[in-house]
């Protein structure tokens, strides 16, 4: 009896680490599985310590006289009743947090398909990406240059800021996968980069004209 409450203890708190680490994928819901990054990042030590606190609790109540039960077999029923609730609790709390981020997902994701619709109806497609505000390399000139090149293709770039979400840049994918057929359809094939030759091509002599700048 006491190997077999051995080894169902053993798989509990193997279930535990798991889903703690792959609840972590599940709770920022639809980022990309790493699981080597998920341990880095969600760390284990708040576990560690919650499972030394429950083997703590297991000791004490094993150490009382219970129908003359042995300690070791009070200890493997207690830690196995504690660890199952931590379990339960652990799937519960993913599980709430994992089906909210899905909903707010799908919600955005339906709000950028409309938006790809309107904007297309609109002959202004709107690209937004999150990295950080660049330091300006050319005068204002150049940038309205830029403004100009891109409006000419019907797209617009704007950047968001350094702080980057799961759920809005991966939403941000239905709305690239709508827009981008249009987008070939009005400017042809292989646009962007014809785009990006046009902008660098203006930037270049802007640098020959103003080396120093």
């Amino acid at each position: 009896m006491d190997k077999k409450l051995i080894y169902i203890n053993i798989t509990v708190l193997i279930l535990i680490f798991t889903l703690y680490v792959l609840g972590y994928a599940l709770i920022n819901y639809p980022m990309r599985f790493d699981i080597l990054y998920l341990i880095k990042e969600y760390g284990l030590g708040v576990l560690l310590i919650i499972v030394c606190g429950i083997t703590l609790v297991s000791y004490l109540i094993s150490s009382l006289e219970i129908k003359k039960l042995s300690f070791r077999f009070k200890f493997l029923r207690v830690f196995l009743i504690l660890n199952s609730l931590l379990l339960f609790g652990i799937a519960f709390i993913t599980t709430k947090e994992f089906l909210e981020k899905r909903k707010l997902f799908i919600e955005r994701e339906n709000e950028y398909i409309q938006q790809a619709k309107q904007d297309i109806k609109n002959d202004h497609i709107v690209f937004k990406f999150a990295g950080g505000f660049e330091v300006p390399n050319y005068n204002e000139d150049v940038y309205k240059k830029v403004d100009s090149i891109q409006k000419n293709y019907g797209v617009e770039y704007k950047n968001t800021g350094c702080i980057i979400d799961p759920v809005e840049s991966n939403a941000q994918e239905k709305y690239k996968e709508t827009v981008m057929p249009y987008l070939e359809r009005r400017n042809g094939k292989g646009w962007k980069t014809k785009m990006d030759g046009e902008i660098e091509k203006m930037k270049k002599l802007y640098d020959q004209k103003y080396p120093s700048k």
